[in-house]
């Protein structure tokens, strides 16, 4: 099972019964050899050149693609040596409205005559991470590429594709936000903080050292302000300052702190102020927007409405604390018809306090199942899915809240039973095998994907 995104690629061989998360990740490149018109997995000697065969969640070179599938098929054959790829089935995870259908054709063509396995098909990852969280009913799944993001209706087992959108937002959004905000970082130094444990989003955090109006303040460029994102180090007299804020750090939570660390890739430490609470405000407003432009879609509103009670995020971005709550938080603020009351405030007050508490008493009410009763207008609530409280394996690392961001890869093991195990039906009606192949050629993968 492979699933490759424009920054890495997942994939995994076999499946236990305990279903596990991938085994392998990997950057998704392959390297040119000018001389030979060749592809190579690796460049040790630095002589050849990177290629990349995805931009954007698009398959922009399909020879680079087939090379990366060829060598992810030797890395299993090399740790499985009695392998008998006849006997082993193909799943390929792909985000639909981002892959061209040539592009599939030409890769189910190479899957069959050079790679030769016998049996291949092709899922839509928003099916797939609707199947891994167990959403029987309508869902609405929204993939955080690093460069773009998929919004996807999914409507009994199928995908509305008419009412998809593709975005041309992503995680290096956030990575350009902050950039704007921390210039004197890296890019390198960015992506660690974005992925580091103090990055996250504020939302309705009473306790917290930064307001909502702290956050909205201009960045201060005063040459008498004390820069937050100071490489602070252990030489001369600044040991003392790292050990105070490292005790500071150990008794209090990061959004009551006014500082806290990182430390990148080279193990340099770093201090951040309010920074590490924004950069998100662009990306949240966009996947608000695309999610109701998808849903708009919907003719039925009663299916509309099942969707927004149950939104599903996945990819890398949406690990970062507090992101899908606050996009949740968004679309109440913006689109929700049925706001709860609030005591008189301010107009800023009023709408941000109804969000949060929208989203609150949504996310508390835990139902999440079965038709909505007498919606007349859509949506009166908004909410998360819920994770499934089994699959042990996928609740692991805690400290990120789990592996759910990659949760169509579960989907897609689940589906891979189903499909390919024992009691499933040969190549024709679930997946393409070497005889509908060689009858109708790659234009078959259509009659079987979903």
């Amino acid at each position: 099972m492979v699933h490759a995104g424009s920054e890495h690629t997942l994939f995994l061989f076999g499946l236990l019964d305990s279903l596990t998360t991938p085994h392998y990740k990997i950057p998704t490149v392959v390297y040119l050899d000018a001389s030979t018109n060749q592809y190579k997995a690796s460049n040790p000697d630095g002589t050849y050149s990177e290629i990349r065969p995805i931009r954007g969640s698009r398959i922009v070179d399909v020879a680079a693609f087939q090379a990366l599938l060829k060598f992810i098929l030797q890395t299993i054959i090399a740790s499985h040596p009695i392998l008998t790829i006849n006997q082993v089935p193909l799943l390929l995870i792909i985000p639909s409205l981002s892959y061209s259908r040539a592009a599939v054709e030409l890769i189910s063509k190479f899957v069959f005559e050079v790679l030769e396995f016998t049996a291949f098909n092709v899922l839509d990852l928003s099916i797939a991470a609707s199947i891994g969280l167990g959403a029987t009913g309508s869902s609405l799944v929204v993939n955080i590429g690093h460069e773009s993001t998929q919004i996807m209706p999914v409507i009994a087992g199928t995908c509305i594709k008419y009412a998809g959108v593709r975005l041309d937002v992503g995680g290096k959004t956030i990575n350009e936000d902050l950039a704007n905000l921390l210039p004197q970082l890296t890019q390198d130094q960015i992506e660690a903080l974005k992925t580091s444990s103090i990055f996250e989003v504020l939302n309705g955090h009473e306790t917290s050292f930064y307001s909502s109006a702290d956050l909205a303040e201009s960045k201060t460029t005063s040459d008498d302000e004390f820069d937050v994102a100071k490489i602070v180090t252990e030489e001369n007299g600044e040991k003392k300052l790292l050990e105070e804020e490292d005790e500071k750090v150990e008794t209090k939570p990061n959004s009551e702190l006014e500082r806290n660390s990182f430390t990148d890739a080279s193990g340099t430490k770093h201090f951040i102020g309010k920074e590490r609470f924004q950069g998100t405000s662009r990306l949240v407003g966009a996947l608000s927007e695309g999610i109701f432009e998808a849903l708009q879609q919907v003719p039925d509103v009663d299916k509309r409405q099942e969707c927004y009670d149950n939104l599903i995020f996945v990819g890398g971005t949406s690990n970062i604390a507090g992101l899908k709550q606050a996009v949740v938080i968004k679309l109440c603020e913006n689109h929700l018809t049925k706001p709860p009351p609030s005591k008189k405030k301010s107009k800023n007050e009023l709408t941000v306090n109804s969000a949060i508490a929208a989203y609150q008493q949504a996310d508390e009410s835990g139902d999440t199942s079965g038709e909505p009763n007498g919606v007349l207008q859509v949506p009166s609530s908004i909410k998360l899915v819920k994770h499934p409280e089994y699959f042990p394996e996928w609740k692991k690392p805690k400290e990120k809240g789990g592996s759910w961001a990659d949760v169509y890869v579960l989907g897609g093991e689940i589906y891979s039973k189903q499909i390919f195990g024992a009691n499933s039906n040969h190549g024709g009606d679930t997946f393409m095998d070497s005889d509908v192949y060689e009858e109708k050629g790659p234009q078959a993968i259509w009659d079987v994907s979903y």
